[in-house]
């Protein structure tokens, strides 16, 4: 099912950090800062009555964070980006925010706001590792968690040769209380390849992802680097969206790909080309989903 509303969204932050730089292997840093976000909806002029519009929502809240760096890095080329040169996390790294709203400071709500992001990554052997990752954040209004996502997963990596690596990820999402506007998708463009964007939405998903790698030392023009990619997805959602839109179950596919490497930029966006092939799912697909999307990573 498909619902439509117009959404209006301000954002703004303004914050203040300080660290004490490398002491002992870790890097500790405090900041402190102040968010407004305005979110408000409408329903979509000439469009079909909106069945379930989510309510406005504004919060204005000063905050307080501290972050944990871990000073071990492996350098590594041919992993996530092609033909640069990558640094690798072994270490611990961890983030944790608190601020409060108060209808005092603005806000049309009382409410603790909390985000919080934990990561290590290690060495299995010399050609392969790992690296773990979970998040989450939420709203704490009235004792009740509103808003709030957790999410853990894991990548694998395997060193075949210097331009071969096969890649594996793991990653969980859900949801507890989410407002109206907040969806756990997946599809297309979440990781389930095979499928139209946004094809399954629920309060959780997982998704697991088995891809082989190439790297090739192809230069066209001296504009872009040429990797390519063989894959096989599957995931499945639980629970219903705000809609009552039911799971389909388990989603396969499979697909290969070509991937373009931005040579004159250094954020190491990666141009994706695929080509994917469902293995479930209901007839109103195709056959075949052709997408083209850029990312910061193979």
């Amino acid at each position: 099912m498909v619902d439509q509303y117009q959404a209006h969204s301000k954002y703004s932050s303004i914050y203040w950090g300080r660290s004490e730089g490398l002491i002992s292997g870790w890097s500790r840093r405090y900041s402190f800062g102040y968010t407004f976000e305005d979110e408000s909806f409408e329903p979509a002029v000439g469009a079909t009555p909106t069945r379930l519009l989510p309510e406005d929502r504004r919060l204005s809240y000063p905050w307080a964070a501290a972050e944990w760096v871990q000073d071990n890095y492996l350098i590594t080329r041919n992993r996530d980006q092609i033909e640069k040169t990558e640094d690798f996390s072994l270490g611990w790294r961890a983030r944790a925010q608190l601020g409060f709203a108060s209808t005092a400071t603005g806000s049309d709500r009382d409410a603790f706001v909390m985000q919080s992001t934990v990561s290590k990554g290690t060495s299995l052997t010399e050609r392969q590792s790992i690296l773990f990752e979970a998040d989450a954040a939420g709203r704490l209004e009235d004792g009740v968690l509103r808003g709030a996502t957790l999410g853990i997963g894991g990548r694998y990596y395997f060193r075949q040769s210097p331009r071969r690596v096969f890649f594996m990820d793991l990653s969980t999402e859900a949801g507890k209380n989410l407002d109206a506007e907040q969806q756990i998708l997946l599809g297309g463009d979440s990781g389930l390849r095979g499928y139209p964007l946004r094809y399954q939405a629920g309060e959780g998903r997982w998704l697991f992802t088995a891809e082989q790698r190439f790297f090739t030392n192809w230069f066209p023009f001296q504009l872009f680097n040429v990797g390519a990619a063989v894959f096989y997805d599957m995931g499945s959602t639980w629970g219903r969206d705000p809609l009552g839109t039911p799971s389909q179950g388990l989603l396969r596919d499979v697909g290969v790909g070509l991937r373009l490497g931005n040579s004159r930029s250094a954020l190491g966006n990666v141009l994706h080309i695929d080509l994917a092939f469902p293995l479930d799912g209901d007839q109103s697909i195709r056959s075949m989903q052709f997408l083209v999307e850029t990312k910061k990573s193979f």
